[in-house]
């Protein structure tokens, strides 16, 4: 009868401490690097994770720059300071593949192709061997804007890019050289006064929508239809002790909301894009030949092989990106 009493008392407790496990609430922090008027697709997100976990998972949305500078959220989610992150990894010094996961000029020309490149070819699987290695977890990329030309004149083409003097910098700007075209390098904060006044004649910036949010279309109003890169990527990580801790239930909710907040901030983007063309850039926009498409794209690749060098994981990286670009025909 003791024995029995001391087997049900145990039993009791065991009982007690899983009930208090899956009671427990996780309080999660989440820090973008976007602006508070471009936290939708992360509010979302946050939504989502509350109600598919009845609560016993809250995440707060923080906005860029709240809690750590945009470029330490990385670190900053390795280290505990917050739980969850969505950054740029060409914004990551602490990563070596980061330029490739946020997309070299080029590497992919559609959310399709991107999605295909990062599943069906293996991004996705080298990226977050990337990051395990630097102590988080990866929960996937997340799809932002695409990367689009804005002139005061039209850019139709190499060649009038060539008489044209437009503000570029990094990869992009290397690959541009390589097709002739001179870019010039003005820092961010300049761009605009540098587009009303006529020192540059044009930009490589961002999608449409971000044109009208910096008000570069007010010195400038000829957008380019075709992208260099479509879309940027960001990543979404989250600590790897906080992702122990979760159940397994839990860290399937968390992934579930994470894939669905892959496509959502680019479908809002997507949307405001349109209604800016219609808005600032009805009747304006261009397009680049499949010729000068195929070009650029091989000018491209002296940018993703300095890339390749950098690890042997980048070599792995530029390879699929390169097979998948044979396969499309862009090379």
């Amino acid at each position: 009868m003791k024995k029995l009493f001391i087997l049900l008392v145990l039993m009791f407790f065991a009982a007690s401490t899983n009930v208090m496990a899956d009671s427990k609430v996780f309080n999660l922090k989440l820090q973008s690097y976007y602006g508070t008027n471009m936290l939708s697709a992360e509010k979302a997100f946050a939504a989502a994770v509350e109600k598919e976990s009845k609560g016993s998972i809250k995440v707060v949305v923080y906005s860029g720059g709240e809690l750590v500078p945009s470029s330490q959220i990385l670190n900053a989610v390795k280290t505990g300071t917050i739980d969850m992150g969505r950054g740029m990894g060409h914004h990551f010094t602490e990563s070596k593949i980061g330029s490739v996961e946020s997309g070299l000029p080029m590497s992919w020309t559609s959310v399709q192709e991107a999605e295909d490149i990062y599943e069906k070819y293996g991004l996705r699987k080298i990226i977050a061997e990337e990051y395990g290695q630097l102590g988080v977890k990866y929960l996937g990329p997340v799809w932002a804007a695409p990367y689009h030309f804005l002139g005061k004149r039209p850019i139709n083409s190499i060649k009038t890019m060539r008489s044209m003097k437009v503000r570029a910098v990094g990869a992009s700007a290397k690959m541009l050289k390589k097709v002739g075209v001179n870019p010039v390098n003005v820092p961010v904060e300049d761009i605009y006064l540098s587009l009303t006044t006529g020192q540059i004649d044009g930009v490589l910036y961002g999608s449409a929508f971000e044109y009208k949010e910096t008000k570069f279309y007010e010195g400038a109003r000829f957008f380019n239809n075709t992208p260099i890169l479509d879309p940027i990527v960001d990543t979404l990580v989250i600590n790897q002790k906080v992702w122990d801790a979760l159940s397994p239930e839990q860290q399937k909710i968390v992934q579930a909301a994470a894939d669905v907040l892959r496509s959502s901030y680019y479908k809002w983007i997507s949307g405001e894009d349109k209604k800016t063309l219609n808005e600032l850039f009805k009747n304006t926009t261009t397009n680049f030949s499949d010729s000068d498409m195929k070009e650029m794209t091989k000018a491209a690749l002296d940018v993703w092989n300095d890339e390749a060098a950098k690890s042997p994981r980048n070599k792995a990286a530029i390879e699929l990106i390169k097979k998948a670009a044979k396969d499309s025909g862009r090379l």
